[in-house]
């Protein structure tokens, strides 16, 4: 699969250049050679995620099969500096997901520009292959760019355009291997979310900084987030700034087994108020601060094993549960929080293949009912 993908690739790239010269002037050792080059320095790959979900609170209810992913992932380097990355998704409909060019200055200080992950949380950095169950926290949907509480950026995957700095500030020696002690990132983004252009004057900053306390496998997170965006009304802009300011606090404990996560978000988000003038005057949009806050803890442990006999094929299986608190608004009188409680199986019966089973009981906040899910979905990668 991969060397289709990489002939189409080198079509595309080299067609203007090919075109010039006949099969004969074309000498076989320097198509070997650029095949050779290509191959070296580009890597072809991607996802596809069949999702079934099944829902209910009270007499609502929903049954839906989708195609929730269909990724395209080409990365590489163009250099032992400079590094690339370009992905997109084909579901639900087609969308540029990553676009950057890293470069490599040494391993203090990268400089990231294009579209990508901003550096706000631990479970943000999470590629979906890796994530434990098939959905994030509800805080970090809310708070970390996902779905986010603002209304702008939906649909983000936690992305941003912009860029970013990026390096191991320490390292040490633990237990006869180097590891990083202190990392960071840093960036400036437009804060609008993914293949948009920003559409005021500000800019929106993040930065996050991990520490290991001399422990390999255990970090401690602090990350930060300040911005602006332009308010919505009903779904449509105002023209009117608003503040975003969100706080990310984390722990994670991850072996070669064993991952154990917790993070406790906060932020003040502004949202629009339609309101009269002190004089009466015709009504007017101004921010209305809404204070949210929630946090979460997953764990779950890898169990290995073979299909049965001398297979040399390889399972995995880890059980999965968390536990995830949010409120979306703390200003109001009625401050019941959504909790939802999880358990899941992800199972890899190959190195290609992932399958996830995940229950999750819902108590949801200003709602009186409980609610079910079951989700089950299945990845294939190439």
């Amino acid at each position: 699969m991969n060397q289709k993908l990489l002939s189409i690739l080198i079509f595309t790239l080299t067609f203007g250049w090919l075109s010039g010269y006949s099969q004969d002037t074309l000498p076989e050792k320097k198509a070997q050679k650029i095949w050779q080059q290509v191959k070296e320095h580009v890597n072809v790959g991607g996802w596809i995620d069949a999702q079934y979900a099944y829902d209910q609170l009270g007499e609502e209810k929903s049954s839906v099969f989708q195609i929730r992913r269909a990724r395209l992932d080409l990365k590489g380097n163009l250099s032992k500096w400079v590094d690339f990355r370009l992905q997109g998704d084909l579901a639900p409909t087609p969308r540029l997901i990553d676009a950057f060019v890293k470069v490599n200055f040494c391993k203090y200080v990268q400089l990231q520009v294009g579209q990508f992950k901003i550096p706000f949380s631990l479970e943000n950095k999470l590629s979906p292959l890796d994530l434990e169950l098939t959905e994030n926290a509800q805080v970090i949907s809310a708070l970390s760019g996902y779905k986010d509480v603002t209304g702008i950026g939906t649909y983000s995957n936690g992305r941003e355009i912009g860029l970013m700095l990026t390096g191991t500030a320490a390292s040490a020696e633990v237990r006869g291997e180097r590891i990083p002690i202190l990392t960071y990132g840093i960036g400036i983004f437009g804060g609008n979310g993914i293949n948009v252009k920003t559409d005021n004057m500000a800019k929106d900053i993040s930065a996050r900084l991990e520490f290991c306390p001399f422990v390999k496998g255990l970090t401690i997170s602090i990350s930060e987030y300040w911005g602006k965006y332009d308010m919505l009304y009903n779904g449509a802009s105002t023209g009117v700034d608003g503040t975003r300011f969100r706080s990310a606090y984390g722990l994670e404990y991850r072996t070669g087994k064993l991952v154990v996560r917790s993070e406790y978000l906060w932020g003040v988000t502004d949202f629009a108020l339609n309101t009269n003038g002190p004089f009466g005057e015709d009504y007017h949009i101004v921010p209305n601060p809404a204070r949210s806050h929630g946090f979460y803890v997953v764990s779950g442990y890898w169990f290995d094993f073979g299909w049965g006999g001398k297979s040399t094929v390889r399972q995995q299986l880890r059980p999965v549960i968390r536990l995830d608190y949010y409120q979306k608004n703390l200003n109001l009188n009625d401050k019941q929080p959504s909790i939802y409680y999880s358990a899941g199986l992800d199972w890899w019966p190959e190195k290609h293949v992932r399958v996830q089973l995940n229950y999750t009981l819902k108590q949801r906040y200003n709602n009186g009912q409980l609610g079910h899910n079951m989700t089950v979905m299945t990845s294939v990668k190439f």
